[in-house]
């Protein structure tokens, strides 16, 4: 843990002053609600949830290639398989509470609402929570976490409280149990999961490399930086087809949502107001769009509820 706590802090001290700019300009878009202390705290809860996880997943990596000299890459890739299962089952309840305090939706007609959404598409929710995203952020949003016993779906608070048509949140929540419904979390999990059993098989090609080169083993902590540039580097390469996937079940999630509520006004309205809160561009560079970006595009969206519910009014 020593070797990737003082890596990250490399790295955080060499980005610091791009995360500092992109911090000021949240600030002066009036994005940001939150001081730079609470900004900074941030800042360091996530660096210290980075360097936990990996260095767990580094443990698991070099006792594997340490214990099994020829078999350790499908060993490793299965653990660290298992590892990201854990890590999406365990994460709504270790890790998201460390940055925000998360409430149940009063009830009201808008729980009424959601819950009739609900049945409509088939979901069971025990809860659906809200959470203080209003002290950190002036943008909108809602999303789906865990799966099994740790399910949940949450809503920012900002858009419970600020002047949102109830419409429009019954909109974005139908999107979430879109997701639940088609266990997104699940098929996210799994994909990563097989990445997992990918990167040991290709590390396994890579070691062999290196020791025909002289370079140090897979196994010493000297192949740490290494491991971590890799993983860096294939986490840029596989983009486009991880945020193509991911704009897939994006879509399917629309269409669900606008087929079970029957309302495609309020859908456009809110894709309209979550671009506005966002400063999100409605028309990125095609390439760009294409490698980075995980969700449709505002007209994209707005075109998928004309295809499914027909003209806009």
């Amino acid at each position: 843990m020593t070797v990737v706590a003082l890596l990250a802090l490399i790295g955080r001290l060499a980005t610091l002053p791009f995360a500092i700019g992109y911090r000021r300009l949240a600030l002066d878009a009036g994005l940001s609600t939150s001081s730079w202390g609470a900004w900074a705290l941030d800042l360091v809860k996530g660096e210290l949830v980075a360097i936990v996880s990996t260095s767990i997943a580094l443990a698991v990596l070099l006792t594997c290639v340490r214990r099994w000299q020829r078999s350790w890459p499908a060993i490793a890739g299965a653990l660290l398989a298992g590892f990201v299962v854990i890590g999406s089952f365990v994460y709504p309840v270790l890790v998201e509470p460390l940055f925000n305090t998360f409430t149940p939706l009063d009830d009201g007609r808008l729980r009424d609402q959601i819950v009739a959404v609900a049945e409509r598409e088939g979901v069971e929710i025990d809860d659906v929570l809200v959470a203080d995203a209003s002290r950190r952020t002036t943008t909108l949003n809602a999303y789906v976490s865990g799966f099994g016993g740790t399910k949940r779906v949450v809503l920012y608070d900002n858009l419970v409280a600020d002047d949102v048509p109830q419409g429009e949140v019954v909109s974005v929540v139908a999107h979430e149990l879109a997701h639940a419904k088609h266990d997104d979390v699940v098929l996210g999990t799994a994909l990563g999961a097989l990445g997992a059993l990918c990167a040991g098989g290709l590390l396994g090609v890579v070691t062999d490399l290196v020791r025909r080169r002289g370079r140090p083993d897979m196994g010493d902590v000297g192949a740490v930086p290494m491991v971590l540039a890799l993983a860096a580097l294939a986490t840029v390469l596989v983009a486009p087809v991880q945020n193509g996937i991911s704009r897939q079940i994006e879509t399917r999630a629309d269409v669900t949502a606008l087929r079970s509520t029957d309302a495609p006004q309020p859908f456009v309205e809110l894709q309209r107001r979550l671009a506005i809160r966002s400063l999100a561009d409605p028309t990125p560079p095609a390439l760009s769009q294409w490698w980075f970006g995980s969700h449709p595009t505002v007209l994209h969206r707005v075109a998928t509820a004309e295809a499914v519910l027909g003209p806009l009014p």
